[in-house]
C-alpha cells in the first residue's frame, strides 16, 4: 500500500468525517489541466501545431501557479516544481499528442501529492482520467479497430440532434466529442467513489449534466451550415469583420463550444460536490501483507506500459525495396511524362514520369505494363494503378485479384472525379471483394495542403512523419469508405467530404462549401485491407506519387512502396487485440485505486518506452535514396532542414516549384532533403541550400564537406542580409560577402550579368537582389559580376567536387526562374539556359551552349525560345 493509501488509512477525526469542499484552487489546477488534456489532443478545433504546444505549457503553468494547493507539502512543491515544469515542458514538445496528455496528468499526480487529504483524492483521480484519457488517444492512433469504433461512437452521437428537431450532423470522434465524453465519464466515476453513500442520486445527476451539456453542443454544431449561409462570407477580409471570422472559425473550432461546456460542468461538480473520502480502519494486530504482494500489481502495471509501445510501433519486417519489383499499370487517366526543355511552368511537370528513376534509386526495378499480363505480374511484388479509368479487359480484374490473393500487394489511387455517384468505377472494381470503396467526393480540407490537419495511424509507411509541409502529399482527391475489417492509414481530420456534382464545370466537384449532411472531420483519406496472402491499399488521391509533388512526399511514398513490396500486414488481429488488452489492463489498474505515486511511474515508463519505440520506428522505417548507380550521379537533394527561405507551397513567388523542374529537366530525381545526414549526402550528387534559418552544425559542415571532397557538388544561395545561419558554411569552404571582412557590403539589387560570350553574342544571368561575395581560393573563378565587377557568383573546386556562393536569396526562387503560367521573363529564358549550362559544367560533362551562342538548335529540345544577345542592365 503507497504513501497515499497509508494516510486514507488512518482513522479519521470527527473533523475529517465531516463534509467537505474542494477550494478555489484545486478546482482550478483540475479545470485547467483537463482543458490542457483536451487541447494537447486537439479534441478543442483546429490548431497549428506550435499553438498547441505553447496552449498546452500555458495549461501547465496555470496548473503549477495555482493557489491554495502543496499546502500539505509545501517545501515539497517549492522545491520540485521547476523539475516537475522543465519535465512535463521536455514532453509537450515530443512529437506525438500522447506525451503532451501525459504531461498534463504529471502535473496532476505532482499537485495530489503534495497536497491536502481532501483535495489529494479527486486530484489524483483527474491524473488517473486524464492518463487513462492519454491511453485511448495512444490506441485510437496505433490501433485500427479502436479508430473504426470511436468512429462509429461520434457517428452515433451525431444522429442525436435528430431526436429533437435540428438535422443530425454526419460526424465522427472529432466533431462528435467522444474525448470530452471519456475524460468526462472517467473523471466523473472516479469521483465518485470520494464521495459518500448513497451515490445513486448524485452519479445520475451528475452524468446527467455531462450529457445535457454534450447535446447542446451537437444542437448548436448542427445549426453551424445555416448559421453560416446566413452570414455572407466577405469577398475580402480588410482588417478586423465578425463575418470573416466565424467564416474562419466555423465549423472548425466547433468543438472548443464543448470544451467550454464540460468544463462549467465539470467546475460545478467538483466545486459543489460534498466529499467524504472513506475511512479504512486497520487493526494494529491486522497482518501485513508481504513485499512482493504489494510489489506485484505496481510491477505488473509498470510492465505493461512499457510493452504498449512495443506492440504498436514495432513492426517485425524492416522495411527495403532492394531486388523488389513494382508494376504500374499504363492506362488510365494520366501521363508517363517528365520535364523536359523547350516545357515550362507548373503544366510542364508531367505526371508519374519520374516514378521509375525514383523506385531505380531506392532499389526497385519498375515496369509499366500495358496489359497487366500473367508475364507481368508473375515475380512482381507490387501492382500500382494509377486511376484507371477505362475498362477492364477480359481477365483482367481476375489477375489482379489472384495477384493479391496470392501474396501480391494492389495499390489502389483513384480521384474525386469519377462522375459515378454510385461508385461504379474502374478502381472500385478493383476494390470490390475489400470493405472499401472511393467515393465520388472531394475530401476537402480546412487548410490547404492537410496542414496540421492529418491524424496518421502508427504505421511502417506513416510513423515519425510531420504534417507540416504536406509530406504525405495529399491534396484534394476523394474520400475512402472504409468499414470492418478494413483499416484506415491515414486521416484528415480537419476537413469535409464535398459530394460531387456531374453538373459542375469543376471537374465534377462541389459547391465547395460545408453543407448540412456532408461528413465532418476524420475523413478517411488512404486505407488498406489484408486479402488473402496479400493486402489492397486505397487512396482516394493520385497527387502523392505525381513528378512535382513526390520532391517534398518521398519520404512517405518510398515508405510506401517499400511496405506494399515487403510485410503482408502491418496490425494483424492478434497484435490488435493484444495492444486493446494491455490498455485495458492498465487503465484497470488505474482506476482501481487512483494513486498519485502509482499514476507518475505509469506515465514516465509509458513516455519512455513510447518515445523510444517511435524512435526506433522512425529510423527502421527510413529508406535513403541512392543516386549512385547512374552516372553522373543522379540525386538531387534541395536542403529543407534548416528552415530554408523558400516557401513551402511550391509555385509561390518565394517557392522552387521552378528549380525542381529544372533540376528534372537536366536528369536529376529531385528531392527535399528531410534530415541532413551523411548516409543522405554520401549518395547524393548534388545539395542546393537557399538561405536557411538555422545554421548548420560542425558535425553536419564536416558532412557536407566530405560529400564535396567525395565529388559532389554544393550551391548555397544566400544574400549578406539572411546569411547569419550560411555563414559557418560558406566560410569553412573559404567564402565571405564584400571586399573584405572590414566593411558591411552594400546591395547591389536586380540585374543581369554576362556569364558567357562567344564571337556572335554575349548570354545573361539574371539576379533577383544580389549582393557581393569573395573567395580566398586564388583559383576560384566567378561566374558572374555585379556593379563595378563585384563578383555574385563564385565557384571553386573542393577534391572531387565544387562549391558554389550565389549571393542572392532569390537566385533559385521561381520569382526568379520560372513562372507558374511558364510565361518567360521579359521574353527570354535566360536563367533556365544558365542552370542548364551551370549544370553541364558541374558534371564535367561537354559544355551545353545556350540558344543565343548557337548557330543550330539542339536537336535535344522540345522548343527552343531563342533570342539575340541583350544590353548588360545594371542597377
Amino acid at each position: 500500500m503507497d504513501a497515499v493509501e497509508q494516510e486514507s488509512s488512518e482513522k479519521a477525526t470527527p473533523k475529517q468525517a465531516e463534509s467537505l469542499t474542494l477550494g478555489f484552487g484545486p478546482v482550478l489546477a483540475l479545470l485547467t489541466c483537463l482543458a490542457g488534456a483536451w487541447i494537447a489532443a486537439g479534441s478543442t478545433g483546429a490548431l497549428a501545431h506550435p499553438l498547441r504546444r505553447v496552449l498546452t505549457v500555458i495549461a501547465l503553468g496555470a496548473a503549477l501557479l495555482a493557489p491554495e494547493v502543496g499546502s500539505h507539502r509545501l517545501w515539497l512543491r517549492v522545491l520540485l516544481t521547476p523539475l516537475i515544469a522543465v519535465l512535463a515542458g521536455w514532453m509537450v514538445t515530443l512529437p506525438t499528442a500522447v506525451p503532451s496528455i501525459l504531461a498534463i496528468a504529471l502535473v496532476l499526480a505532482f499537485l495530489a501529492f503534495v497536497s491536502r487529504r481532501a483535495d489529494r483524492h479527486v486530484l489524483a483521480a483527474g491524473s488517473a482520467a486524464i492518463t487513462v484519457f492519454a491511453l485511448y488517444v495512444l490506441a485510437r492512433t496505433s490501433i485500427p479497430w479502436v479508430w473504426l469504433l470511436a468512429d462509429g461512437l461520434g457517428r452515433a452521437l451525431g444522429v442525436l440532434p435528430a431526436l429533437v428537431t435540428s438535422p443530425a450532423p454526419h460526424v465522427g470522434a472529432t466533431f462528435g466529442g467522444v474525448d470530452f465524453l471519456i475524460v468526462m465519464s472517467l473523471l466523473w466515476t472516479l469521483c465518485l467513489r470520494q464521495t459518500a453513500a448513497p451515490r445513486i442520486g448524485r452519479a445520475v445527476l451528475g452524468f446527467g449534466a455531462i450529457l445535457i451539456g454534450h447535446m447542446i453542443y451537437l444542437l448548436v454544431q448542427s445549426w453551424i451550415p445555416a448559421l453560416l449561409e446566413s452570414i455572407p462570407a466577405p469577398e475580402a477580409q480588410h482588417g478586423f469583420s465578425l463575418a470573416g471570422l466565424l467564416h474562419k472559425a466555423l465549423p472548425w473550432n466547433a468543438p472548443l463550444l464543448a470544451g467550454a461546456i464540460h468544463l462549467l460542468v465539470a467546475g460545478g461538480m467538483l466545486r459543489w460536490t460534498d466529499w467524504k473520502p472513506p475511512v479504512i480502519i486497520r487493526s494494529n494486530d491486522r497482518p501485513t501483507p508481504a513485499i512482493w504482494l504489494r510489489a506485484a500489481p505496481v510491477a505488473a502495471i509498470l510492465a505493461m506500459s512499457v510493452f504498449l509501445p512495443i506492440t504498436t510501433l514495432f513492426h517485425q519486417h524492416p522495411l527495403s525495396l532492394k531486388g523488389k519489383k513494382v508494376v504500374f499499370y499504363e492506362k488510365g487517366f494520366l501521363n508517363w511524362l517528365r520535364p523536359t526543355h523547350g516545357s515550362y511552368g507548373r503544366l510542364s511537370s508531367g505526371m508519374y514520369g519520374m516514378l521509375e528513376p525514383f523506385l531505380e534509386s531506392l532499389g526497385a526495378e519498375s515496369l509499366i505494363s500495358a496489359d497487366l499480363s500473367e508475364d507481368d505480374l508473375r515475380d512482381a511484388d507490387a501492382l500500382v494503378l494509377l486511376y484507371p479509368n477505362e475498362p477492364w479487359a477480359e481477365g483482367q480484374l481476375e489477375r489482379i485479384h489472384d495477384f493479391a490473393r496470392r501474396g501480391g500487394s494492389v495499390l489502389v489511387m483513384g480521384e474525386h472525379t469519377t462522375g459515378d455517384p454510385n461508385g461504379a468505377n474502374r478502381f472500385n472494381d478493383v476494390l470490390a471483394p475489400t470493405a472499401m470503396r472511393i467515393r465520388f467526393d472531394s475530401a476537402t480540407f480546412a487548410i490547404g495542403g492537410w496542414l496540421h490537419s492529418y491524424e496518421k495511424l502508427n504505421h511502417p509507411a506513416t510513423t515519425g512523419i510531420g504534417d507540416d509541409r504536406n509530406q504525405f502529399g495529399v491534396v484534394i482527391g476523394a474520400s475512402v469508405q472504409t468499414s470492418w475489417p478494413a483499416r484506415p492509414l491515414i486521416v484528415g481530420r480537419w476537413g469535409w467530404t464535398d459530394p460531387g456534382d456531374e453538373a459542375s464545370t469543376r471537374a465534377l466537384m462541389g459547391n465547395g462549401r460545408y453543407d448540412t449532411g456532408e461528413r465532418l472531420g476524420d475523413v478517411v483519406l488512404a486505407a488498406e485491407q489484408p486479402i488473402g496472402k496479400g493486402k489492397t491499399i486505397a487512396f482516394g488521391d493520385t497527387s502523392s506519387l505525381q513528378n512535382a509533388i513526390n520532391v517534398t512526399s518521398h519520404v512517405f511514398t518510398a515508405r510506401l512502396f517499400a511496405y506494399l513490396a515487403g510485410p503482408k500486414d502491418a496490425h494483424p488481429w492478434w497484435r490488435q487485440c493484444l495492444a486493446a488488452l494491455i490498455v485495458l489492463f492498465v487503465a484497470a489498474l488505474l482506476c482501481r485505486r487512483p494513486s498519485c505515486w502509482r499514476t507518475t511511474l505509469v506515465i514516465l515508463a509509458l513516455t519512455g518506452s513510447l518515445m523510444i519505440c517511435h524512435k526506433t520506428a522512425a529510423t527502421a522505417g527510413g529508406i535513403v535514396p541512392d543516386g549512385r548507380a547512374a552516372s553522373p550521379n543522379s540525386l538531387a537533394y534541395v536542403d529543407a532542414s534548416h528552415l530554408p527561405a523558400y516557401s513551402g507551397e511550391s509555385w509561390r513567388p518565394d517557392g522552387i516549384g521552378g528549380l525542381a523542374l529544372t533540376l528534372m529537366r537536366n536528369g536529376y530525381v529531385t528531392l527535399a532533403l528531410p534530415d541532413l545526414t551523411p548516409e543522405h549526402l554520401e549518395r547524393a550528387g548534388l545539395l542546393i541550400s537557399i538561405a536557411p534559418a538555422r545554421a548548420y552544425t560542425p558535425d553536419e559542415i564536416e558532412a557536407i564537406d566530405q560529400f564535396v571532397t567525395d565529388g559532389g557538388n554544393l550551391i548555397v544561395t544566400t544574400g549578406y542580409d539572411e546569411a547569419r545561419a550560411s555563414l559557418p558554411l560558406v566560410e569553412h569552404f573559404g567564402f565571405g560577402f564584400g571586399k573584405d571582412a572590414s566593411q558591411e557590403p552594400a546591395p547591389l539589387g536586380h540585374f543581369k550579368s554576362p556569364y558567357l560570350e562567344s564571337e556572335d553574342g554575349r548570354v545573361y544571368v539574371r539576379f533577383h537582389a544580389a549582393w557581393p561575395i569573395r573567395c580566398s581560393d586564388p583559383n576560384a573563378r566567378v561566374i558572374a559580376n555585379g556593379l563595378e565587377n563585384q563578383p555574385v557568383m563564385i565557384a571553386r573546386r573542393v577534391g572531387a567536387g565544387q562549391v558554389i556562393v550565389v549571393g542572392d536569396t532569390g537566385f533559385a526562387m521561381n520569382k526568379n526562374l520560372e513562372y507558374e503560367n511558364g510565361q518567360p521573363f521579359e521574353g527570354l529564358r535566360e536563367n533556365a539556359d544558365f542552370w542548364r549550362w551551370l549544370i553541364s559544367t558541374l558534371r564535367d560533362e561537354p559544355m551545353w551552349i545556350p540558344p543565343a551562342l548557337r548557330t543550330e538548335p539542339d536537336p535535344n529540345d522540345a522548343a527552343v525560345v531563342t533570342s539575340a544577345p541583350v544590353e548588360e542592365v545594371t542597377p
